[in-house]
């Protein structure tokens, strides 16, 4: 069905400045907030090796090792290609290591190398600390309520 029109005429003209509306746009302050704590968090795990890709990889590892490459593509939102890649990069570096799987060989398993392991509690620190700088202007109720705001956001999203 193709939406009615009325004239160019009749529709009201918006005149609104560009920097405002930029401002004030949701997706826009959501993006910017995202690119600042990346920007400190992955220049602080730099610091221990750890590249931007390796940083997800890790996380999702620590939380359930031994995963397929394609699960951790899934978990993480990512062409298995792109995955692939990150964690030659990380086995590379002695972080992980990939073991077939003995019931299907088609399947390769990702692990966690004892130096891979050893790295969770001092990256978990530092991402606890860039996490507290994110909320150090916030009270303990506005930081709760911030979480709880932005899973709804997500949620609404995936819902399209």
């Amino acid at each position: 069905m193709v939406p009615k029109h009325s004239s160019p005429a009749a529709q009201p003209r918006r005149h609104v400045r560009s920097a405002a509306r930029l401002e004030e746009s949701l997706g826009f302050l959501i993006a910017e907030a995202e690119r600042a704590s990346k920007r400190v968090l992955f220049a602080r795990i730099a610091e221990y090796g750890v590249r931007r890709g390796g940083w997800f990889v890790l996380r999702t590892l620590w939380e359930d090792e031994g995963i397929t490459h394609r699960e951790l593509a899934q978990r993480l939102g990512l062409m298995e290609a792109s995955v692939l890649e990150m964690v030659r990069a990380l086995e590379k570096d002695g972080l992980v290591t990939r073991v077939r799987d003995e019931e299907d060989r088609r399947k390769v398993r990702i692990h966690l190398t004892r130096q891979g392991r050893a790295l969770e509690p001092t990256l978990m620190q530092v991402a606890q600390t860039v996490n507290e700088r994110m909320v150090r202007d916030l009270s303990q109720a506005e930081a709760v309520l911030l979480k709880l705001l932005l899973k709804k956001v997500r949620d609404s999203l995936a819902e399209v």
